[in-house]
């Protein structure tokens, strides 16, 4: 079974890390003194329930948006794309989705984004493919001619199946990437045999080796893609305009739930278990993902890069520049 121990290093560090953030975001630690009241005191947070969002899950059941001044509702939503449309269209106010969707919004929606935290970035095992117990593919390469089944079309899921394909030697444009499978079905279609092959995420990939036999092809954790850039935070630049002191006090919140997540293993099993109903067994032994504590441009360019690189963004993509999306 896949499990990542948390560094040490990590630890030592957090307290700093957190300080340098929370300066960087425009706001003080929690900790520095009476802040501004927020304008909007009751937010609604549009989430596409993964363990990526762990740091959201660990401020609501800690307190921390409470303490300072919000109250946060949690609202799930099926799919990244959906939850970038409730905001957009007004009905909730922030959300958490992968960047993929993120910068297409920006690029082909002009949905004028800004990213004010980063949720997560990949680490070994935390993503992998998979196949079923009897499968007869054996390597990437077994996987020309078959059906790889991902999320949505074009979605962060698309990119690294491309861009694995791609540097392991094998020719994508003969592997069938389909949509249309939901994240928390992708392991029983898969042992069903209505896809050869899938990534999949954790906890979904825990409960498919568990409840299906499933077996690892390989991470996805490895050449262009190691440490990629996952899931973050986004608001409408109009909102983050119209309600500073909420996002503030916001950020400060979610800071603190991220060094957590980003530090004690324990509390990340607690909040998974709570807000995705994992049983016990399977949060202990889950990989996770690392949790930054910071906005980091030069990371989250990469997230274009690849886009353009993988023919997810048309060449003349290349130029932009994510710093659009993080000032």
């Amino acid at each position: 079974m896949r499990f990542r121990s948390f560094r040490s290093s990590k630890a030592v560090s957090a307290a700093a890390a957190f300080a340098v953030t929370a300066l960087s975001a425009g706001c003080a630690p929690a900790n520095a003194g009476p802040e501004a009241a927020p304008e909007k005191p009751n937010i609604v947070v549009e989430d596409v329930p993964t363990i990526d969002s762990a740091g959201l899950y660990i401020a609501q059941m800690d307190g921390l948006f409470q303490q300072q001044g919000l109250n946060v509702t949690i609202r799930f939503a099926p799919a990244a794309e959906l939850a970038v449309s409730s905001e957009l269209n007004g009905t909730s106010d922030i959300s958490s989705a992968d960047y993929v969707t993120y910068i297409d919004d920006e690029l082909n929606e002009n949905a004028d984004l800004r990213i004010i935290g980063e949720a997560s970035s990949l680490e070994p095992h935390e993503l992998s493919m998979f196949v079923a117990p009897n499968s007869y593919v054996r390597s990437l390469a077994g996987l020309e001619g078959q059906t790889v089944a991902v999320t949505a079309p074009g979605d962060i899921s698309t990119l690294l199946v491309r861009a694995l394909l791609t540097e392991n030697g094998v020719r994508s444009r003969l592997v069938n990437i389909q949509p249309g499978f939901p994240l928390q079905n992708m392991a029983s279609e898969v042992a069903a045999g209505e896809a050869s092959a899938a990534p999949i995420p954790e906890p979904f990939a825990s409960e498919g080796e568990q409840q299906y036999g499933l077996q690892e092809l390989t991470d996805v954790d490895q050449g262009a893609t190691t440490n990629f850039p996952l899931d973050g935070y986004a608001v409408t630049q109009a909102w983050a305009q119209k309600y500073p002191n909420t996002l503030a006090a916001f950020l400060r919140a979610l800071q603190e739930g991220q060094e957590i997540a980003d530090t004690d293993r324990s509390a990340v099993e607690a909040a998974i278990e709570k807000y995705l109903s994992i049983n016990p067994e399977t949060a202990s032994v889950i990989a996770l993902p690392d949790y930054p504590l910071t906005v980091d441009p030069t990371q989250l360019q990469r997230v274009v890069n690849e886009m353009v690189q993988f023919t997810l963004l048309p060449r003349r993509d290349a130029s932009f520049k994510i710093t659009r999306m993080t000032g």
